[in-house]
């Protein structure tokens, strides 16, 4: 390997080496379950540090100026590992919390912070004048040495992989259990991710002619999304915006503007004086971006709307602050374009440089209590609870469960306490959003799902109560959808015993079971719509309740030859003299 006055190689090769050993250790405590497994806001911790900082130094560090990359990334780990301690806390208790959505959104909210610090930390130790052109350099520069080092990372592995295969087919199986041991390829792919950073280090010239190439296709691509975003916006006060908001209008413009954005930086990326296009088509760009700020007003309707009706969520918090971003960029390149027309890119790289750093803020402070969007949805979803703008039966459980962590979880257990002994079976469905009904586990007991149950009539004696309970443990997600319990007495058979119909009302649907017992067991039958769906609604409750029921024999008799059963079907076909079948009047073509 040729040798650089500018990168410590032995140096970088030993952060590699211990960036492996770290995340090998991490997960054997995962995988053997020890400390800090069970705890996930030091588990959180720890990653974040064997991930972020050797990274950054294996993409910062140069002979020239170590210390001051060291401290720069250092202060930047130690502010990260403190957030992952915050963000870890937020997945207990483990066994209740989902914190997949948690840990992606860590995950890339980190990234972006990571790489706008590593960019600016780079810069800072440079001792170069705050510069948008060096500060562009550097991000493309990290970005694609990253990419290339990760690819080459991959192609290591499968070339072991291939290896491995190869001797396994001749019997030879000594490759392969080496290669898929974890001790093994968490150092091995670490030190192949090490090498590929110091070889695309080393071809910097490549790096910037890669850059140099996309921005030539980008050129491009920017004129037809510009003329797009023109096209879209001349077409709006003919159509309205009604239609807009029915197809996630404020989804896709807030695309637009993002894909605007990336597309203007990557072109005009280096010296302020240098245009890439012709002056026509130079003012025709900014003229586009010009009016990024009325995409900004018409999302900010859209989302303002949102929240108004349906409140705050976790993605509407999101799309505002990047609605936020996006309108600072906009206002601030409108300012430009205002004040120095054709020669506003001067105040795109003022701009630039200074929204670097907000949007670094902003990537920390989103992992942070103080903008926790988890805890924003939690308090605006049960303010409109208090408000009765939603009732407890279409109040969104779920989302508390799979979304929010554990200020969600923290939220469903105090409503839990609060109206568990008024409305039992709401008690019933937060117990069992966290069951697992894979397993079959009941979330409640057998005598908390009886309090949900509400007796028209007859009696609910224990062995119904276990019979009924033994039912649900077969179904236990069902108790998570319903919304009401009701049971009543009917003699379906006619033997002159009572037989118990027990409902389960759920948001669209009603779903019945019929239990009987014949001698000391208790048998149960579903009940199935004869040829309707069961909708949910207040008249069928209230004919139950007022006893408006009537049942019907069978008009046609059960037939049995040689011990098989048949019975004719329930719908009818008749076939007309033209030879059409003729199905629930539906007509079919025979």
């Amino acid at each position: 390997m040729p040798q650089s006055n500018t990168l410590p190689y032995r140096l970088m090769v030993l952060l590699a080496l211990i960036q492996g050993l770290a995340l090998l250790l991490l997960h054997q405590s995962i995988e053997l379950d020890f400390w800090p497994h069970r705890e996930p806001q030091w588990l959180f911790a720890f990653y974040s540090a064997a991930v972020v900082a050797p990274t950054m130094l294996l993409l910062g560090l140069e002979s020239t100026h170590q210390r001051v990359v060291f401290r720069y990334c250092g202060a930047f780990t130690v502010v990260v590992c403190l957030l992952a301690y915050y963000v870890g806390s937020q997945a207990a208790p483990v066994a209740h919390v989902r914190y997949q959505l948690l840990l992606a959104i860590f995950v890339a909210s980190i990234c972006v912070a990571s790489f706008k610090a590593l960019m600016y930390a780079q810069h800072f130790a440079s001792g170069r004048t705050l510069s948008y052109s060096h500060l562009f350099q550097l991000s493309w520069r990290n970005f694609l040495t990253l990419l290339l080092s990760l690819l080459f990372t991959l192609c290591v592995w499968g070339i072991l992989m291939l290896w491995a295969g190869l001797f396994k087919a001749i019997n030879i199986d000594f490759f392969y259990d080496l290669f898929t041991e974890v001790w093994f390829y968490y150092p091995c792919l670490a030190l192949a991710f090490g090498f590929g950073v110091i070889i695309f280090r080393q071809l910097s010239s490549v790096i910037d002619t890669i850059a140099r190439i996309q921005q030539a296709l980008m050129k491009f691509l920017l004129v037809i999304l510009v003329f797009v975003s023109v096209i879209f916006l001349a077409a709006l006060p003919f159509t309205g915006l009604a239609p807009l908001w029915e197809t996630g209008g404020s989804l896709l413009i807030l695309w637009m503007q993002a894909l605007m954005l990336f597309f203007v930086n990557a072109v005009y990326q280096d010296d302020p004086e240098i245009r890439p296009y012709p002056l026509w088509m130079h003012r025709f760009i900014y003229l586009g971006i010009a009016l990024l700020p009325l995409y900004s007003m018409v999302s900010f309707y859209g989302l303002s709307l949102r929240v108004e009706q349906y409140g705050w969520t976790q993605s509407r918090a999101w799309a505002f602050l990047l609605w936020a971003v996006f309108a600072l960029f906009s206002l601030g390149y409108l300012a430009g374009i205002a004040r120095l027309r054709d020669q506003w890119l001067r105040q795109l790289s003022w701009v630039n440089v200074r929204m670097g750093l907000v949007v670094l803020a902003l990537a920390l402070l989103v992992n942070s209590p103080l903008l926790d969007f988890r805890k924003i949805s939690v308090a605006s979803q049960l303010a409109r609870l208090d408000t009765e703008q939603v009732s407890l039966v279409n109040f969104d459980y779920a989302y508390f469960r799979s979304d929010l962590a554990k200020p969600g979880y923290d939220a469903l257990m105090q409503l839990k306490e609060e109206v568990g002994e008024k409305h039992p079976e709401i008690r019933l469905q937060i117990n069992n959003l966290y069951a697992d009904p894979f397993n079959r586990v009941v979330g409640s007991t057998q005598q908390e799902l009886a309090s949900a149950i509400t007796v028209i009539q007859g009696t609910l004696s224990e062995e119904l109560k276990t019979a009924i309970y033994k039912m649900l443990g077969q179904n236990p997600w069902r108790m998570r959808q319903n919304t009401a319990y009701y049971l009543t007495t009917i003699d379906l058979n006619d033997d002159g015993r009572e037989d118990y119909l027990l409902i389960e009302e759920q948001l669209h649907r009603h779903r019945m079971t019929l239990f009987y017992k014949e001698g000391d067991t208790w048998f149960y039958r579903p009940m199935r719509g004869a040829g309707q769906a069961i909708n949910a609604n207040t008249d069928f409750i209230k004919a139950l309740r007022e006893g408006d029921m009537l049942t019907e024999n069978p008009s046609w008799k059960t037939l049995t030859i040689g011990g098989q059963t048949f019975r004719v079907q329930d719908h009818a076909m008749s076939i007309d003299f033209e030879g059409r079948v003729n199905l629930q009047g539906r007509n079919f073509q025979k």
